[in-house]
């Protein structure tokens, strides 16, 4: 009985079809977690750049947002295993909308921490601890000097 039932799956189902799909989303899952991971890279990058320090949360929530976007995916997927059944559903066009829609959302997020990194306000950690280790006045007076240069240079450059 369980091999009738086996053989009647097999002839009601185009295998080499049904393994394009399978390759495809297993593609598709290895390319959310590429760009999951381009996203950490850039976001410890930026931190670095920043003088901030990385710390162990920012990595467990990149591991739950990986966990997120899976669920999703494995939506688009059963979703999905239902267009196997009609042969003109030739790819699982709703597990690449959806991985097209995730990489989006990543680009935006590498494309923010750039903005973050060419921010001006990157240099300030070091400009303030410039500020907070005057010893004495002339210190001090130095130091207002060196930033009234560098944001006249920075002027001079936008001209």
């Amino acid at each position: 009985m369980k091999l009738i039932f086996i053989e009647t799956m097999r002839n009601a189902i185009d295998m080499p079809h049904f393994y394009l799909h399978f390759g495809v989303n297993l593609g598709l899952w290895i390319l959310v977690m590429i760009a999951v991971l381009i996203d950490l890279w850039d976001g410890v990058m930026t931190a670095k750049k920043l003088h901030r320090r990385v710390h162990s949360h920012k990595l467990r929530v990149t591991v739950t947002k990986m966990g997120e976007y899976w669920r999703i995916m494995l939506l688009g997927f059963v979703a999905d295993c239902i267009g196997v059944l009609f042969p003109v559903y030739n790819l699982p066009y709703v597990s690449i909308l959806i991985c097209i829609g995730i990489i989006g959302i990543e680009m935006k997020s590498v494309w923010e921490h750039a903005r973050k990194r060419k921010s001006k306000a990157a240099e300030l950690p070091v400009i303030i601890q410039s500020v907070i280790e005057c010893a004495n006045e002339h210190n001090a007076l130095e130091i207002v000097k060196q930033i009234s240069d560098y944001l006249d240079d920075e002027k001079k450059k936008r001209e």
